[in-house]
């Protein structure tokens, strides 16, 4: 098969085109930022790949700010990430709000104003149709990353998403990885424990080893013991753990809060830790930036248990 021919005899921009005109998409003109891109295409599905003003290079810069950062489409990026590269994201949530089970004190989503509100999921034919056109346009992406507007295992119908998710995948793009960020809430749940095993990791939010500072920097909406979310992630194969580093009004880096997390991780056993401090204003003013050397000794202390540990800092 010729370089950049797919297997319809269609080059890659022609099989993007006449995949947007089936769906009714618009193409527009637009250009990589830095050199996160290893590729480019001349043009891209303004629905699926959205450029917020034209397609400038400022405009396609990832935004840092305390405002709100929802994902404004059910496929979106690509989008440069500390820990998996060159994503794809995958909104699995309602547009338009947040829909979580934390309150975060650090979340780019800002607050959840209307949590009991009745919200409206993307349904399979949305999430087959936008999957498709992005993965056609072959972005230069490292990973599919399902995160999106809050806890994307809230979704009704996770299972037939993240089959369908994979299928385009190994269609499309094989060998990426998909990859679920999840509270862990759900994990008890035996339905979001057969769904996720149609992905390639899922790394578990644990930014806590007590339950006081877990209540205080994460802020389940529904009464949550530490413990519970503990136990379902290691009866998980595979998980990896996801730990924000913060101090301030709430500060889970102190000796003992330290040792209680470490006693966590030693019961999860996961296939690596990342550790990360803040990379933007938090929406909680009261947070602080962990210095990089205290983020060092405690992935020291990770390493000490036979756990991969990976550090990301900065501001």
């Amino acid at each position: 098969m010729a370089q950049g021919m797919n297997a319809g005899g269609l080059s890659d921009t022609a099989a993007v085109k006449e995949a947007m005109a089936r769906h009714g998409l618009v193409p527009v003109a637009w250009r990589p930022w830095s050199q996160l891109y290893r590729a480019a295409l001349a043009f891209c599905p303004r629905h699926v790949l959205p450029l917020l003003s034209g397609g400038s290079e400022q405009a396609m810069e990832p935004q840092h700010s305390a405002h709100s950062e929802l994902a404004p489409h059910t496929v979106y990026g690509p989008v440069p990430s500390r820990r998996y590269g060159v994503t794809l994201g995958i909104n699995l949530l309602p547009l338009g709000d947040k829909h979580c089970t934390f309150r975060c004190t650090y979340c780019q989503l800002g607050p959840e104003k209307h949590h009991s509100a009745p919200h409206t999921f993307p349904d399979l034919a949305t999430l087959a149709r936008e999957v498709t056109v992005a993965l056609l346009a072959q972005p230069a992406i490292d990973a599919l990353v399902v995160s999106g507007n809050g806890e994307p295992t809230l979704h009704p119908q996770l299972e037939a998403a993240l089959a369908l998710l994979a299928g385009l995948r190994d269609a499309h793009l094989p060998g990426r990885a998909i990859v679920v960020l999840t509270a862990g809430t759900e994990l008890h749940r035996p339905d979001v424990r057969v769904a996720l095993r149609h992905v390639d990791e899922v790394a578990v939010k644990l930014d806590a080893g007590t339950q006081a500072v877990f209540a205080q920097l994460d802020m389940p909406w529904q009464p949550l013991q530490l413990d519970t979310l503990t136990e379902s992630a290691a009866q998980l194969e595979g998980v990896a753990v996801q730990t924000i580093l913060v101090r301030g009004r709430v500060d889970n880096t102190t000796e003992a809060e330290v040792a209680a997390w470490l006693a966590r991780i030693r019961r999860i056993q996961p296939k690596r830790v990342d550790l990360y401090t803040l990379d933007r204003k938090p929406i909680d003013r009261a947070l602080e930036l962990v210095p990089l050397g205290v983020a060092e000794s405690i992935a020291a202390q990770v390493r000490a248990l036979g756990v991969p540990c990976r550090v990301f800092a900065g501001l």
